[in-house]
C-alpha cells in the first residue's frame, strides 16, 4: 500500500493525455468579449446544467426558484399534486410579471399566484383563476398555461437544458461519467447548508479555483492544511485525473498523518460518519466512489461540463455552480448535502461539518477577483499550468474545441 501511495503521489497525469498539450495557455479567454459571447451561444445555451436535487422538492407543493443570469431567466422547479416535478418559466402570462420574485425555497404551495393582477395557476402549470375573467375578449385559457422549460431528473437530480429541441437526454449528455455516478445514493442526502455570492471575475477563473489542490497548503491554511498535508504530503496532490469526453473527474487525497483534533473526532462520532479509511475497496465500487483505489480518499470531483461539479464522498456530496452573469461576474453558489440525521446527536455532529466546510469555502473566493483584476491588466498573455492543474487545461481544450471548429 505504501507503494501505491507513492506512486499516487509522485505519478505525472499530463502525460496520458497528449492532445491537451503542455504550454502555456492563453488569457484571451478570460477577457475577450468575443470568447465570451460564442461561449454563450455555443456552450451555455445547449448544455445540461444542476438545478437541484429531488429531496429539496420532496413532497407535492415544495419548490426552488432558480435564476439562469446568462439567459434572464428564472425558473420554478415545483412537485405537482400528481407528484411529478416540472419546471416553469418564473412568468406571467397576463402581462409578464414574475409569478415569485426572488431565489427562493419553499414548500405547501397550493397555487402560484401573481402578485400583479392576481392571476392563479394549478401546479402544473395551467390557468386556475382570472379576477373579471368576463372582461376579457375571445380569451382562451388553454394557450395562458405557464411556459415549460426543458428539465430530466437523473439520479435524484434535476437538470435543465436551455435548448427545448437538445439533441442529448442528459443520460447521453453525461455519458460514461454519469454511468459510474450512477452508483452514487444521491437520492438519500438531502440539503444541509447553501452559500452563494456574485463575483466580480469571469465564470473560467471562478471553476479554476475549485477543481485543483495546488493552492491547499497555501489558502486554507486555517480551515483543512493539515486535512490535506502533512510532512509526507507537503502539497494537496490531486490523484487519478479521469476524462470522460468533455467533462472530467479527480480525487482529492487527504493527508495520510492526519488526526482530528477532539472537537473534530467529537463531531464525527456524534454525526456518525466514517473516516474514509474505513471504507474497503470493495464498498467505494459499490457507493461509487474512489475508481482509482487511492489509499487515502478524501473525495472525488466530478465536473459536469461546463459548469456543474458533483463533489462525492462517504455520506455527503457538495455541488458547485457557475451561472456566468457577464464576461467578467460570475454568480456562485455551493450546496452541501448529508444524510438525513436520525437524531439531534447526530445534526448537532453535522454542524461542524457544515461550518469547517463554510470557512474552507470563503478562503477559497479570497483570490478569484484579484486574479480577474491580474488578467484584465494585460500583463500575462499566457498562463502556465502544472500537471496539478490538468483540470483546467482539459476545461480550455475543450472549451476551444467547441467554439473554434
Amino acid at each position: 500500500m505504501a507503494n501505491k501511495y507513492a506512486e499516487n503521489y509522485e505519478k505525472f497525469y499530463t502525460q496520458d493525455y497528449p492532445e491537451l498539450g503542455v504550454g502555456p495557455v492563453s488569457t484571451n479567454g478570460y477577457v475577450s468579449d468575443s470568447v465570451y459571447e460564442k461561449e454563450i451561444s455555443q456552450i451555455f445555451r445547449k448544455s445540461w446544467f444542476y438545478l437541484c436535487s429531488e429531496s429539496e422538492i420532496k413532497e407535492p407543493g415544495s419548490y426552488v426558484v432558480k435564476d439562469i443570469p446568462h439567459l434572464d431567466k428564472s425558473l420554478i422547479i415545483i412537485r405537482g399534486n400528481d407528484r411529478v416535478v416540472r419546471a416553469f418559466e418564473n412568468v406571467c402570462k397576463h402581462r409578464g410579471n414574475k409569478l415569485i420574485y426572488e431565489e427562493c425555497s419553499g414548500v405547501g404551495k397550493r397555487v402560484l399566484t401573481c402578485p400583479f393582477h392576481a392571476w392563479t395557476y394549478n401546479l402544473d402549470g395551467s390557468v386556475r383563476g382570472i379576477p373579471e375573467k368576463d372582461r376579457f375578449i375571445a380569451i382562451d385559457t388553454n394557450e395562458l398555461s405557464l411556459s415549460c422549460a426543458n428539465i430530466s431528473l437523473w439520479n435524484g437530480l434535476v437538470f435543465f437544458n436551455p435548448d427545448i429541441l437538445a439533441q442529448q437526454t442528459v443520460e447521453e449528455y453525461l455519458g460514461e461519467l454519469g454511468e459510474f455516478l450512477e452508483k452514487y445514493d444521491f437520492k438519500t442526502k438531502v440539503l444541509a447548508a447553501e452559500w452563494s455570492a456574485e463575483l466580480d471575475a469571469n465564470w473560467k477563473v471562478v471553476v479554476d479555483a475549485f477543481q485543483e489542490g495546488y493552492h491547499v497548503s497555501v489558502i486554507h491554511q486555517r480551515t483543512a492544511q493539515s486535512l490535506f498535508t502533512g510532512s509526507t504530503r507537503p502539497s494537496c496532490r490531486l490523484s487519478d485525473f479521469r476524462i470522460y469526453g468533455n467533462h472530467r473527474a479527480v480525487t482529492t487525497p487527504i493527508n495520510p498523518e492526519f488526526v482530528p483534533s477532539k472537537t473534530e473526532a467529537l463531531s464525527f462520532q456524534m454525526a456518525g460518519a466514517a473516516l474514509s479509511q474505513e471504507v474497503t475497496a470493495h464498498d467505494f465500487e459499490k457507493l461509487g466512489l474512489n475508481p482509482g483505489g487511492e489509499k487515502d480518499f478524501g473525495f472525488d470531483i466530478n465536473v459536469i461540463f461546463p459548469t456543474t461539479f458533483l463533489d462525492t464522498s462517504v455520506g455527503w456530496y457538495f455541488s458547485y455552480e457557475f451561472w456566468p452573469v457577464s464576461k467578467n461576474k460570475t454568480k456562485w453558489v455551493a450546496k452541501l448535502y448529508m444524510n438525513e440525521p436520525a437524531s439531534w446527536i447526530e445534526r448537532i455532529g453535522q454542524e461542524f461539518t457544515i461550518v469547517q466546510l463554510r470557512e474552507a469555502l470563503f478562503e477559497d473566493l479570497t483570490t478569484i477577483e484579484q486574479t480577474q483584476k491580474g488578467l484584465e491588466s494585460g500583463v500575462l498573455k499566457q498562463i502556465t499550468l502544472s500537471d496539478q492543474e490538468l483540470a483546467i487545461r482539459h476545461q480550455h481544450y475543450v472549451i476551444d474545441k467547441i467554439i473554434n471548429k
